[in-house]
């Protein structure tokens, strides 16, 4: 991929392992920005875990729903794992209403979790499977919709994503589809390294003593802490970066309206980037302005 870049002049070699884009390059993406703009909606790191048992409760309830309706009890499942068909059955069982009420429910809330600007709901739609229907694969999918199969993917996503954001801030208005997300994976969580290196620190460790552990560059044990203190509100960074300090680089911070790491060190010439870093992700644009 790098080499391709390079032969188009989009990127031109810094160093050994290392390219940087050039201007010719950054023209390239303006432009394919404005013609194909990033999804708004698409939030990876908040439902990285949540989008596939969401998607695949989903798609079963759908389908089950749409084949109860027409009393049809031979069918394939869209979805084969034992625990989501078990999830989903004893999921329907709770609802305690007759099939006519739970498919209505569920096709109002879905409707209106769905109707959002700057999403393509016939994307999701294009993918379920019900009574004498079947489901699209991805690639079927992008066809019809005139998309490249990556392309749609992330639109994809990015309606789903919209859908979730829906979903559960306004629980009480989509009581069937908010909870097909479980308690446990409406919380970010952490990337499995990170909860490694969060498990030691919680232990006492300290972030030389984590990184010879763990065999790890203590960069990279670095970044986990700041993953931690994105993903854990209360996190406390006094251990890493003292207050004085922490308030010096959210005052430089404020008087930088870029926000960018070299300008803010400039200003607070003893905090290295770490310590910069941890601070803003502790405290957050809406707290500096």
């Amino acid at each position: 991929m790098v080499k391709s870049l390079r032969d188009r002049n989009l990127v031109k070699e810094a160093a050994e392992s290392k390219v940087i884009v050039t201007e010719y390059g950054m023209e390239t993406l303006e432009r394919s920005l404005k013609e194909k703009p990033l999804p708004v909606f698409m939030n990876g790191w908040k439902y990285h875990q949540t989008t596939e048992p969401f998607w695949e409760r989903l798609t079963l309830l759908v389908q089950v729903c749409s084949n109860l309706v027409h009393h049809e009890s031979s069918y394939i499942p869209v979805r084969n794992k034992k625990d989501t068909l078990f999830w989903v059955k004893q999921y329907i069982s709770k609802q305690g209403i007759n099939r006519y009420i739970l498919a209505e429910r569920l096709y109002m809330e879905l409707a209106s979790a769905l109707d959002h600007e700057n999403t393509r709901p016939e994307l999701v739609v294009l993918r379920l499977t019900g009574y004498k229907k079947i489901g699209l694969t991805i690639t079927q999918a992008a066809e019809m919709a005139g998309l490249e199969p990556s392309h749609y993917h992330f639109e994809f996503l990015n309606t789903l994503h919209a859908m979730l954001d829906t979903v559960l801030e306004k629980a009480s208005d989509y009581p069937l589809l908010s909870g097909l997300v479980s308690q446990g994976e409406r919380e970010v969580p952490l990337t499995l390294s990170t909860d490694k290196t969060y498990g030691l620190i919680q232990k006492g460790y300290s972030l030389e003593e984590i990184a010879a552990a763990r065999n790890l560059k203590q960069s990279t044990i670095e970044d986990h802490v700041v993953e931690i203190v994105l993903s854990i509100k209360g996190f406390n960074i006094d251990a890493y970066v003292s207050p004085e300090k922490q308030k010096k680089i959210l005052q430089a911070a404020r008087d930088n309206s870029a926000r960018k790491l070299k300008q803010i060190k400039e200003r607070v010439s003893d905090a290295t980037y770490f310590e910069i870093r941890l601070v803003m992700a502790k405290y957050g644009e809406e707290q500096w302005n």
